[in-house]
Formats: structure tokens, C-alpha cells, sequence
């Protein structure tokens, strides 16, 4: 299936885009606009995969978010040094005829791997630079609060006081089994990211990477029970565990089933572990539960809800999405 009404002309778009050209970055930009370029494209394959299911578009607005995201990938390509920009350009270029054409999505992740492993190689840094020490809880706790309560609700169930105006509404954070797939790291991209034509702004420019960090790592737990168990230490590093998602973490603790008892206990664990106290922060995790259940009682009777994440009325959804459920997109 070609989707000739809707994802064509946003390749033609994104042709037309190219030939308006920022100014190049200087040397110190580089890797940041590398950096954001590869995690556009990852993001886009993800939103893509949601859409496109043997070799049927399941989830037009999926799949066009995914050709949003190349074009403000295609878009950066012209702020990096020629011998850089042009085999990068070459790869999303590629990327938005698969798109057009409904190609399988393990040839688009494919392709993603294409780009990053070449912008890493030409340009010899890391992509992905992830915090050596676990981001704080109460620091994500307040940022939230401050950045993403008014869309998502004070406890991530998608009831924020802004969420009422966004069609589709905002994701409910809380659902475990919709975001098993997801990582620490998945969260901070689409954070800092946002999503073009939506109501998702990018935090990019808003908000440190530190916070940015410590409410993705927020937003992850919030659909987790309490710690339970101990962690192999070789999870004790949120270098390795922040791209690892639910699933890779339960598998690596020798967890099969999500549903089984505890699981999800272990999967908190992991992620609410500080090496400098050397076990899993259970105390900390119970605050920002109290404190979630809290804002919860609050919200309920009516007291102020936190800040909203940059919405516009009627203008999309909340943080942009890709994790979906059920058959339809649940957004983030």
C-alpha cells in the first residue's frame, strides 16, 4: 500500500525543505546536531514500525509522524560538514522513499543503523551519551510536575487538566504492559525531541540534560510497583540499564513472563537503583509513590494541577507517541 494522500506529499515536502538550508554548525555544534539527527531517525522508526504491519498501514498517523520525523532529520543534515551531511542525507532520503512506499520496517531500522553507525564513525563520537550515576527521582518528580502534570495528569494516567483539548488525548504512563518495550532512553529522545505539528514541544532548548534525564527516568517508573528483589550487578549502572527496556531488563534478571508476580517489582528495582548506596533506592521510590498518591487525592478534589507540556487546544497529542496498545497509538 502506497499511501499517495498522505505520506507522499510530505516527501515532497521534505524535498522542498532540503533546498532551505541553514547555516552550517560550528565545529563545537556538530556533535549535538549528529547526535539529535540519529535519535529523529530512531524515533521515526519507531513510530514507523507501529504503523506498518505485514506490509499494511495499520496506523496512518504513525506512519506520517515518521515521515515528520525524517523531515526534521533531512532538515538538520545541512548544519553538518559536507563529507558528513551528504551520506547522512543520502540515508534519510532513502529512509522517506521507504516510508512512501511502505517498505517492511526491519528495513528502515536497518537503514537507521546505516546513519548512525556512519555519523558516529565519520565524526568519531558517541551517539548516545547516557548519565554514568542514576538520575533523581525527586528532581524528576518536580520536573514533571512543573512540565508534563497538565497534559499527562499529576500521576500519569493522561487526565491532566490541559489533556481535554488534545485529540488523541495524552498517554496514560501508567500502563505497564503498553511500555514494556520501552527504554529510559526512548523517553529522553522524545523528550528533548518533541514531535513537529503536534503539542509536544522539544525540551531540547527548555530544560537541562540533567532534568531531562531525571524525568525520563520518572515517567519510566511511573507505571511500576515497588522494588522488589536484589540487582545483579551487572545492572547496577544506569549506562547499561538506561537503553535497556522492561522486557530486556526482566529477560537479563531470568524473568520470562511480565505478568508473573514480582516481575515488574524487579524491573523497579533496576531502575531505581543508585550504585552509591549500593541497593535499590526503595525509600526514595516509596516517597515519589506517596507523593504521586498525594497529587492524586488532590487532583481529585479539585486542588491546581501541574504545568502543562507546552500544549496547544486541538493541536495533537500531549508527548509524541509510538508506544502503542490495542491497535491504536497510545502517545507519550
Amino acid at each position: 500500500m502506497i499511501l499517495s494522500a498522505g505520506v507522499l506529499p510530505l516527501l515532497l515536502a521534505a524535498t522542498a525543505l532540503a533546498t532551505q538550508q541553514p547555516a552550517p554548525a560550528p565545529p563545537d555544534r556538530v556533535a549535538p546536531v549528529a547526535r539529535r539527527i540519529a535519535a529523529t531517525a530512531e524515533l521515526a522508526a519507531q513510530e514507523y514500525r507501529i504503523g506498518v504491519v505485514d506490509g499494511r498501514v495499520v496506523a496512518k498517523g504513525e506512519v506520517e509522524e515518521a515521515a515528520l520525523f525524517l523531515q526534521e532529520a533531512r532538515r538538520s543534515i545541512a548544519l553538518l560538514p559536507h563529507d558528513v551531511g551528504r551520506p547522512a542525507g543520502s540515508d534519510i532520503d532513502a529512509m522517506l522513499r521507504m516510508v512512501a512506499n511502505t517498505a517492511p520496517p526491519d528495513s528502515l531500522d536497518a537503514r537507521v543503523r546505516s546513519l548512525s553507525g556512519g555519523l558516529a564513525e565519520r565524526l568519531g563520537i558517541t551517539l548516545d551519551e547516557l548519565p554514568a550515576q542514576t538520575p533523581s527521582l525527586a528532581r524528576g518528580a518536580e520536573v514533571y510536575q512543573a512540565n508534563c502534570a497538565g497534559c499527562h495528569g499529576a500521576v500519569g494516567r493522561g487526565d491532566g487538566p490541559e489533556a481535554a483539548g488534545l485529540d488523541p488525548p495524552p498517554a496514560t504512563l501508567a500502563d505497564g504492559a503498553a511500555l514494556g518495550g520501552v527504554s529510559p532512553l526512548d523517553y529522553f529522545r522524545r523528550i528533548s525531541i518533541g514531535t513537529a505539528g503536534t503539542a509536544m514541544p522539544a525540551f531540547e532548548g527548555r530544560l537541562p540534560a540533567e532534568d531531562r534525564w531525571a524525568v525520563a527516568l520518572y515517567a519510566s517508573v511511573l507505571r511500576l510497583p515497588a522494588p522488589r528483589g536484589e540487582v545483579p550487578s551487572s545492572l547496577r549502572s544506569f549506562a547499561t540499564t538506561g537503553t535497556m527496556t522492561d522486557d530486556a531488563v526482566l529477560h537479563a534478571v531470568g524473568v520470562s513472563d511480565p505478568s508473573a508476580p514480582g516481575a515488574l517489582g524487579r524491573v523497579a528495582a533496576v531502575r531505581t537503583f543508585h550504585a552509591e548506596a549500593g541497593a535499590a533506592s526503595a525509600e526514595v521510590f516509596a516517597e515519589v509513590r506517596r507523593q504521586l498518591d498525594s497529587a492524586f487525592v488532590l487532583a481529585r478534589v479539585g486542588a491546581p494541577g501541574g504545568g502543562a507540556c507546552g500544549t496547544r487546544r486541538g493541536g495533537g497529542p500531549g508527548w509524541a507517541g509510538g508506544w502503542g496498545a490495542h491497535g491504536r497509538s497510545t502517545r507519550t
